[in-house]
């Protein structure tokens, strides 16, 4: 467990190039299993000269047939040392090298990066379990259990005031499917007055540790500068703060070197009844070194034997470990604070989310052991006005102000003294809540030059905003920035009395500021009618014609002008036959692109006709004017 994990280790570079010798069996023989001791550890196509063919993982298992003498390397993991002998590889985590690389029968990998795995624990011994922190990112926990893990322990806090960002997912997401589970805190220490006790109280009320969980753990791996008398000090503090806290001796977590070093090797804690100890010795051996006299006789309770496993529903590396049995009830606590208010249980809370800026919140609050005048429920550690409705009820008002800005936080419950404490927090998300632009016209159709006033509202946090109005006319294909408008102290904008082109899309478009993000509106579309005129070409002013004879019209779309383009004019050819007239034709025929279109029509026999055209310049001919009747006579 590190509170930052290094960079990679990797190969320094092939450094002297010698010729291939015969394979000498002087690390292993045919067919061992090995286990990668680094992560990067690169295996090369050849032992001379070789290209990088791939970057094992830490711990990947490795089948090699033998060794061989090839170019010089050095490297600096698991130590620095140099040398030139390399492992013959022939299968990687089972599959064969030709398999796995296609195009090679064996892959190189220098011999000191490579090393006999961990033995898997003696059957009926053990439990396994893990232990993680924000380093796993988010865990896909119904997985683990069938991965053959029985607990975990994870990360809470760090110093004085942090909390790991995941510690509320993981506790929940982790009791659900049935794992044994408890919280650490990693260790700052200090010689600033009080920083035991205050970075121990931050782990009570953030672990918020329910009854059956594990013990709390302490992760005591970095000195701060402070020598072993003064660090023992420090622990002793945090132990009893929590002691007093919770009423239970917490678990302590080291490494055989560092409690050796830095800790004096005291057996101090384990005879003052701090008697479960989580060891980190990432070993091949079949059990870990144990400082402080075997840990004064008492041995490991929980052993953390690789930093970098592998699990179903973790992606990356994750600590394994062990449970030195098979019942893990000997390290289950209930968790009774001292006196005679016990710890309030959370089980939920509704809304879970809310869009920023939109004003006060009502949260409901459902768990159990809620106290009349000692519950009060948090908000990313800040009280806020509560009611109490019954033990296993609580409302309380989340200001506007605390949520103005999109957050993730926490909402948790506190029992005040005597004993009392915090809940598990529950996660409570600030959304961003877009702009709520609607645009409206005061009419959809309007006669050709004609005004109408478009109309702009944005949601409740809209007032004293810019907003653009955006068109996109007949002829063009996308929409384009046309007027910015400035809304009032109710959200709202308008463009009174705008006479726009023929068929006009319109949309209003928002930038916010981050407390509303950006926001469209849907488009509307505002028509204007288009007026047509009809004239034959070669008539007089009298409307006559003889039988047979071919006459030219000619629909002219009003307004004439390029936006009409592309556009059709539908032209009507009617008959007065048997005392009612008869539609004889209809021909469409696309316009020009001044808005033009022209055929001819034969008055083939006599008798009353007459002849209409509608424009068409988008599909929206409902919305457009028939040209007044022409009547012809024909003999």
């Amino acid at each position: 467990m590190r509170l930052h994990r290094p960079a990679l280790p990797a190969l320094l570079g092939l450094l002297v190039a010698l010729a291939l010798l015969p394979v000498v069996p002087a690390h292993a023989a045919a067919d061992t299993s090995l286990a990668a001791a680094c992560d990067g550890t690169r295996i090369r196509s050849a032992a001379t000269a070789g290209t990088v063919v791939d970057k094992l993982p830490l711990g990947t298992l490795v089948t090699v047939a033998g060794t061989t003498t090839g170019d010089a390397w050095s490297v600096t993991c698991p130590s620095t040392s140099s040398g030139n002998t390399w492992y013959q590889i022939t299968s990687v985590n089972g599959v064969p090298v030709s398999t796995a690389y296609p195009g090679y029968a064996v892959v190189y990998g220098a011999t000191v990066l490579f090393q006999v795995p961990p033995p898997p624990p003696p059957p009926g011994q053990f439990l396994e379990g893990i232990d993680v922190s924000q380093w796993q990112n988010t865990i896909n926990w119904p997985l683990v259990p069938g991965a053959g893990k029985s607990f975990v322990i994870m990360r809470a806090t760090l110093g004085e005031t942090y909390v790991d960002p995941t510690y509320a997912t993981n506790h929940a997401g982790a009791r659900q499917v049935g794992l044994a589970v408890t919280a650490y805190h990693y260790a700052k220490p200090s010689l600033s007055a009080n920083d035991a006790i205050i970075q121990a109280d931050n782990f009570v009320e953030n672990a918020a540790l329910l009854p059956g969980d594990l013990l709390p753990a302490l992760d005591i791996e970095e000195t701060g500068g402070l020598a072993p008398a003064d660090l023992q000090a420090w622990v002793q503090s945090w132990l009893t703060e929590v002691n007093l806290r919770l009423g239970v001796h917490a678990m302590i977590y080291s490494n055989p070197s560092f409690w050796t070093n830095a800790m004096g090797n005291t057996t101090m804690f384990a005879d003052e009844g701090y008697t479960t100890l989580w060891v980190a010795h990432w070993t091949s051996n079949a059990s870990p070194t144990v400082p402080a006299n075997n840990w004064e006789g008492h041995g490991w309770t929980f052993w953390q034997y690789s930093d970098c496993g592998a699990v179903a529903g973790i992606g990356g590396c994750v600590d394994l470990d062990r449970y030195n049995g098979l019942d893990l009830t000997p390290v289950k606590v209930n968790y009774s604070p001292v006196g005679p208010i016990g710890l309030p249980v959370l089980t939920s809370v509704a809304p879970t989310t809310v869009g920023a800026g939109s004003g006060d919140t009502t949260l409901t609050v459902a768990g159990a052991n809620f106290v009349s005048g000692a519950s009060t429920v948090y908000w990313n550690g800040a009280p806020l006005t509560t009611t109490f409705v019954s033990t296993t009820q609580l409302t309380a008002v989340l200001p506007a102000a605390m949520t103005t800005v999109p957050t993730t936080g926490t909402v948790t419950v506190l029992n005040q003294t005597p004993g009392g404490g915090f809940s598990v927090p529950a996660m409570f998300t600030v959304t961003l809540q877009p702009a709520d632009i609607t645009i409206a016209s005061s009419a959809s159709v309007v006669s050709w030059g004609k005004g109408v006033t478009l109309t702009v509202h944005l949601g409740p946090t809209g007032a004293n905003r810019q907003v653009t109005i955006l068109r996109m006319q007949a002829n063009e294909t996308a929409f384009a920035p046309y007027t910015t408008l400035q809304t009032d102290a109710n959200g709202n904008a308008s463009l009174p009395n705008y006479t726009p082109p023929v068929n006009t899309l319109f949309e209003a478009s928002f930038a916010g500021a981050p407390d509303l993000g950006p926001a469209t509106s849907s488009p509307i579309r505002v028509v204007v009618r288009q007026f047509v005129v009809l004239r034959p070409t070669n008539f007089g002013s009298v409307k006559s014609v003889r039988a047979g004879t071919a006459v030219t019209f000619t629909a002219t779309i009003r307004p004439i002008g390029p936006t009409l383009a592309p556009g059709k004019a539908t032209f009507a050819f009617f008959h007065y036959v048997g005392g009612r007239w008869q539609r004889a034709a209809t021909r469409d025929v696309a316009a020009d692109q001044y808005g033009r279109a022209s055929t001819s029509w034969t008055f083939s026999s006599g008798g009353q006709w007459y002849v209409r055209a509608v424009a068409d310049p988008t599909p929206t001919n409902a919305n457009s004017y028939w040209s007044p009747l022409e009547r012809y006579s024909v003999y």
